[in-house]
């Protein structure tokens, strides 16, 4: 079935997907993929803001071979036609589907062959819908993937995502779409395409978009939105669309696009589209779609966002938007764009900065996947909706081309990228592909995107010699194929090896004069489970745990309150339990609030005092006035567990605090200013790394 997954910012998912057959193995070459049907939509919607409904005219070339088009619950059809031919009786042709995991309703089906278009031809629908879903109670965070909506028309905005069905579409096939769209004066639309129209006639106003290369669904936003355009070359535009006249932001906006398009077309290829629009949401969202983003206008002003996740959506463009994901091999999606977006980023800040990356996915993986029925292959991954998902069918996967690229080496990973992004343009493409152009085996398939799991390694008899060190590793069972980084430490500096484990233990020399120091893989470049020696107490830790208890410490009236609204944000859940006083004896994760001195003392690192009405952190001094206090810290009730303690200066921003906190996981500690700045943050020192051995 063809889903549109949009491509996530705080939470994933991904660019449009397409399922075609093919074998995780490789054994159908690239040309073999089935060509995919494609519809041809000419549609014009005229939208009705005071009555919340849209009334829709879509004339659609139908392929031949098709049994049935989807088309979205409540939509009322009131003409159709089939080759010019008038359908007399829509009952006969249109039924609806109950909602069911199987047919993915509710939806209507409109039956191809009772409306005499087995063989293909061109249908007419005209229907109407009314759509006012609420977007007071949208959430979009770190790990909430529920309140999402399908549509909504009011005066606020309009929205119209495909999965409320509002063009007809069908299993396994792709569209084209060429779209008038009507809305009073000064509500501007933006879907994907070129814009060829744009006019304004009777207090209406009449715009058409064009997109003549396939693609699997279609959203769009009208708003009040300040528009503004740029050249970057001829036929290549890009685009703000904000809800006001921001000129710091749209000057960041519009120069990181023509940065980023710079730097991905010499990466992959030629940008696939005619623009790319930056869009401003007046609800939460972190949308990709092909040729623009939709953000909401407080994601949109984070700080952070023109310089990481922003780039992340415009990579979507080739990966997902452009070159389509094969989900019967799994989602590569995601774990590519990571690598050439966020993961390229800090290798372009340098080693240090890169390594703290690919260490920080390997928390995260320990962190949500300590549960081993939390965990998956690679070829079952389809979209993030939790913090495990992410950790798997992201950082995994990053991790996995990570190590394809060191294997055979950046220029041909890089001729390689560009081959696939190449012959697969508007088409799709599956892990098979990519390995075929890596020249990876299906031996690395069947470890690396078919089994469910990290390896864990162990170092033991190592001995240094006077020209040589020696060392033998071992691994569980089933043993994984590798080539383990190992660095070895002498006169000369720090110096690079390579190892091959085959089996479940094995023994190694290197040649070393006076070698003093080993360490196995200290700059992550396995993916692997970490020993939880070798990481330090972070938030995550506690973002992923699936029970907690959030405990007080006499808190009363109006921090009491606050607290409760704290915990709920926090669990996205209303059903959480706030207790006052000790931490109770039990296994649930702990989220200590503003705790006294006596319980401070028992959750406090080494480094971190507080005073009053101040806290001291390494040295320096903050005031709780102004500055609210986050860190995670070993838990005293459960050796290797970790607790979160929140010191808030002012119930009044408490509550507020569980939605910043949620995009810092990978830190050990947030020094969050009182207004909307970026936090101060750091890790606590990991402790001794089982894996390292010094003379």
């Amino acid at each position: 079935m063809n889903v549109m997954m949009k491509a996530r910012l705080i939470r994933p998912a991904m660019a449009a997907v397409v399922v075609m057959v093919s074998s995780l193995a490789g054994s159908a070459s690239a040309g073999e993929h089935k060509a995919t049907p494609v519809l041809a939509h000419r549609a014009e919607a005229a939208f009705d803001i005071g009555n919340h409904t849209v009334v829709i005219r879509d004339r659609i070339a139908v392929p031949a071979g098709l049994g049935f088009l989807r088309l979205g619950d409540g939509l009322a059809v009131t003409e159709l036609a089939a080759d010019g031919q008038p359908v007399l009786t829509v009952a006969n042709v249109l039924a609806r589907v109950d909602d069911s995991p199987a047919e993915g309703g509710p939806w209507q089906r409109l039956d191809l062959a009772a409306a005499g278009l087995a063989g293909g031809g061109e249908l007419v629908l005209r229907y109407a819908g009314t759509f006012n879903t609420p977007v007071d109670q949208v959430e979009f965070s770190r790990e909430n993937v529920g309140g999402e909506i399908s549509a909504t028309i009011s005066a606020e905005g309009i929205y119209l995502a495909s999965s409320s069905g509002w063009l007809a579409g069908a299993d396994s096939t792709l569209a084209t779409y060429d779209v008038t769209l009507v809305t009073p004066a000064g509500y501007e639309t933006v879907t994907q395409g070129r814009r060829t129209e744009h006019r304004e006639e009777a207090g209406r106003l009449h715009t058409r978009w064009v997109s003549g290369d396939p693609s699997d669904s279609l959203d769009l936003v009208a708003n009040r939105f300040v528009v503004t355009c740029e050249t970057i070359r001829d036929g290549l535009e890009s685009c703000t669309y904000f809800l006001s006249d921001d000129l710091p932001l749209r000057t960041t906006y519009l120069e990181r696009t023509r940065a980023y398009i710079a730097m991905y077309e010499e990466m992959i290829g030629p940008y696939p589209y005619a623009k790319f629009a930056t869009v401003e949401n007046w609800f939460p969202t972190g949308y990709g779609m092909p040729s623009y983003t939709l953000l909401g206008g407080q994601v949109l002003r984070l700080p952070f966002i023109p310089t990481t996740s922003f780039g992340h959506e415009i990579a979507h463009n080739w990966w997902g938007n452009s070159v389509f994901v094969e989900l019967t091999e799994g989602n590569w999606c995601e774990g590519l764009t990571t690598w050439s977006a966020d993961y390229h980023y800090k290798e372009l800040e340098g080693p240090a900065a890169a390594r703290e990356y690919r260490r920080n996915l390997l928390k995260e993986y320990a962190a949500y996947v300590s549960d081993p029925s939390l965990d998956f292959p690679l070829k079952d991954f389809r979209s993030r909706h939790s913090g495990a998902t992410r950790a798997v069918g992201y950082g995994k996967s990053m991790m996995v081309f990570h190590m394809i690229d060191r294997t055979v080496g950046r220029e041909k990973f890089l001729a390689a990228l560009r081959e696939v992004a190449a012959s697969h343009r508007f088409r799709a493409a599956a892990w098979s592909d990519f390995l075929r152009a890596f020249g990876m085996d299906g031996a690395f398939a069947a470890q690396w995107l078919q089994r469910t799991g990290a390896p864990t390694l162990a170092l033991a008899d190592v001995k240094f010699g006077a020209n040589d060190v020696s060392f033998r590793l071992t691994q569980p069972a089933p043993a994984y194929d590798l080539d383990v980084p190992v660095t070895v430490t002498g006169p000369g500096g720090a110096t690079e090896h390579v190892v091959h484990l085959a089996g479940a233990g094995g023994s190694f020399n290197l040649a070393v004069a006076g070698a003093t120091k080993l360490a196995v893989d200290p700059d992550c470049h396995l993916f692997r489970r970490l020993d939880p020696a070798e990481i330090e107490p972070t938030i995550s830790q506690v973002f992923g745990s699936e029970r907690h208890v959030f405990v007080t410490d006499g808190a009363t009236g109006p921090l009491a309150a606050a607290a409760q609204a704290f915990a709920r944000a926090f669990a996205e859940n209303d059903s959480v339990q706030v207790v006052d006083g000790a931490l109770p004896a039990d296994d649930r994760t702990a989220v200590v609030l503003n705790p006294g001195p006596a319980l401070l003392a028992k959750l406090a690192p080494a480094g971190l005092t507080l005073a009053g009405r101040y806290f001291y952190l390494d040295g320096k001094r903050y005031g709780l006035d102004a500055t609210d206090l986050v860190f995670a810290g070993p838990d005293p009730r459960r050796p290797g567990a970790t607790a979160l303690v929140v010191v808030c200066g002012s119930a009044d921003r408490l509550p507020g605090l569980a939605g910043r906190v949620s995009h810092y996981g990978k830190y050990s500690w947030l020094a969050l200013p009182a207004g909307q700045g970026r936090p101060e943050r750091g890790n606590w020192p990991a402790g001794a790394s089982p894996l390292l051995a010094t003379r």
